[in-house]
């Protein structure tokens, strides 16, 4: 109400201007609220169309579907890793098996039935080595005989002494003109 209107009433001024005055204290006080509130509803306002934002671009999205293929990536990932441990202790186990040549031994290995245990052990993989060593020997080194170096066939007699090779001989070899 204002000054006038309360001494209009019969109100004395006195009164009346103190009346004014608390009144116009309530009436900042309650102004005051509403502009916090309002600012209140302008950051919640902003903050729904950030969120409103960040869903549009899921929008769409079949989160079940993610979740399916990311428990497949684990799964595939789990097998690789389990295939190549396995790949790893049979490489290892050929390693100690005395074979010639570990690829071709590898690839007659039905990895089907070898099994790596949970102690680290191969399982199934030492009764195949075996067949195989059985069937096919020659796969295998003998431990009884000592290994043959690689012959070279230099044109040389090897069963006599080097020193005996005359510089002609030697050249001829070599692909050199004789001199």
């Amino acid at each position: 109400m204002k000054l006038e209107e309360l001494t209009k009433l019969g109100i004395p001024e006195e009164t009346a201007k103190q009346v004014v005055a608390m009144s116009e204290q309530e009436l900042a006080a309650e102004k005051s609220k509403l502009t916090d509130k309002e600012a209140e509803l302008a950051m919640a306002s902003d903050k729904i169309k950030e969120l409103t934002e960040a869903v549009k671009k899921f929008d769409g999205v079949d989160v079940e579907k993610l979740k399916a293929d990311v428990a497949e990536a684990n799964k595939k990932l789990a097998d690789e890793t389990a295939a190549l441990k396995l790949d790893n202790a049979i490489a290892l186990a050929l390693a100690d098996s005395g074979a010639l040549d570990k690829d071709i031994v590898r690839g007659q290995i039905d990895k089907s039935i070898v099994k790596l245990g949970d102690d680290g052990k191969l399982i199934g993989f030492n009764e195949q080595l075996d067949k195989l060593k059985t069937d096919k020997a020659f796969l295998f080194g003998n431990s009884e005989q000592p290994a043959e170096g690689a012959r070279i066939d230099t044109g040389l007699d090897h069963s006599k002494a080097a020193d005996t090779v005359s510089d002609a001989q030697a050249r001829a070899v070599m692909g050199l003109a004789i001199k």
